[in-house]
């Protein structure tokens, strides 16, 4: 089954997301910080992952940028409610993301470009 991790630090934010999202093709797991994402990643192997910038302890683009060198074939979508120029070309230059979405984001948009990146996921590189 594919797995997917939602990493923000809004509990009620990953709570309606896994309502949301609890009927989609594949296993949806969140973590709450940055920390807990990385020690996920460390024992799960996740074809997509979607973070948010703003968390204590460790910024979305410090863990996207982690994934990118960790585990590369790894889909990685930023999730923002404060996007900037510096976020956002952090996020493609050292992350590499695939896609950078804004807060609010409508689940139907974030359940559609989880669903293009699973495709790019699932074609060989």
């Amino acid at each position: 089954m594919t797995s997917i991790l939602v990493v923000d630090d809004d509990v009620n934010l990953l709570n309606g997301l896994r309502r949301v999202l609890r009927d989609q093709p594949y296993d949806l797991f969140v973590a709450n910080s940055a920390e807990m994402a990385i020690s996920m990643l460390q024992r799960h192997h996740f074809e997509l992952v979607v973070s948010d910038q703003q968390m204590s302890g460790k910024t979305g683009n410090e863990l996207i940028a982690w994934i990118a060198e960790n585990s590369p074939e790894t889909v990685r979508i930023m999730l923002t409610g404060r996007p900037d120029v510096e976020v956002m070309t952090d996020a493609i230059n050292r992350g590499r993301v695939f896609k950078f979405l804004t807060k609010p984001c409508h689940a139907f948009e974030l359940a559609m470009v989880i669903r293009e990146g699973l495709q790019l996921a699932a074609t060989p590189r």
